[in-house]
């Protein structure tokens, strides 16, 4: 039977959901079913989870979604300490028991964790609500709308990263072996990344360098002395950082020779 038939069937439907949550390469999956259920190729781990209503709207406060969880999943550890670097994306599935073919019934991000005692709170935004939101989505402005090292910037975030071992860790300063062969605060606004546990890369955005050491936003998960990270700079989106650091002013997004006044009738315009 097609999943519609199940669906619409009054004795035949066994539903159960499938959750996944994706995190740069990693994935963490999740059923409501009383055992583990594989699909596509991917086993989720059945655990205790469940969901508020899903809802056909075009309000977007009402294409929100609600999931309360087991404190113990291991996807919470991304929220332990603080909300993660990247987004985590998370597609919602339904089918029937016995049947494979699933539909997705819901996709979007995580917008933040509210961590109880032996549960969390899981709020999600809909994939939907920034396609609904109202106003323009690009602006002409002096600065580059560009996100540094995606497609439009065009800048191969390879090329600039630095391989650094990890000297000591004093909350969130950490002190790097060769990060004094860069100039002060090459890396503000920038970011480092490792990888823990294998194939989890964490990323920790970098405030200020000087010298050895560099400060970054929150506390270190899982980063230990002799562990390796690279470290990338950032970009304050001016045309001066785009050129001197990235090499890149034909893919800068802004408009800097834009006039100080109204030619028409010389009122301030920045």
């Amino acid at each position: 039977m097609t999943y519609s038939a199940i669906e619409t069937s009054v004795q035949s439907g066994r539903p159960l959901e499938l959750y996944e949550f994706t995190y740069g390469a990693t994935a963490y999956r999740y059923t409501s079913a009383d055992a583990d259920v594989v699909y596509g190729g991917n086993t989720y781990t059945a655990v205790p989870i469940s969901r508020g209503a899903v809802e056909a709207t075009s309000e977007i406060a009402r294409l929100a979604l609600e999931i309360t969880a087991s404190r113990e999943l291991p996807l919470l550890d991304l929220f332990s300490t603080a909300a993660p670097e990247r987004v985590v994306l998370v597609t919602l599935r339904r089918l029937h028991s016995g049947d494979g073919e699933a539909i997705i019934i819901w996709m979007g991000r995580i917008l933040n964790v509210t961590l109880n005692n032996a549960s969390a709170e899981i709020h999600c935004e809909s994939v939907y609500t920034s396609l609904k939101r109202v106003g323009l989505r690009r602006l002409y402005q002096k600065n580059c709308p560009h996100v540094l090292y995606e497609t439009e910037c065009a800048v191969n975030r390879a090329s600039f990263g630095s391989s650094q071992t990890v000297v000591s860790i004093t909350g969130t300063v950490i002190e790097l072996d060769t990060l004094d062969t860069f100039a002060s605060n090459y890396f503000a606004g920038g970011y480092m990344e490792w990888e823990s546990p294998p194939g989890y890369f964490n990323q920790r955005s970098i405030r200020m360098n000087a010298g050895f050491n560099a400060t970054v936003s929150f506390p270190l998960n899982g980063l230990a002395i002799n562990d390796v990270v690279v470290v990338y700079p950032g970009c304050d989106h001016t045309l001066a950082t785009c050129d001197a650091i990235f090499s890149n002013s034909e893919n800068y997004g802004g408009m800097p020779y834009w006039p100080k006044k109204n030619p028409f009738d010389g009122t301030i315009i920045y």
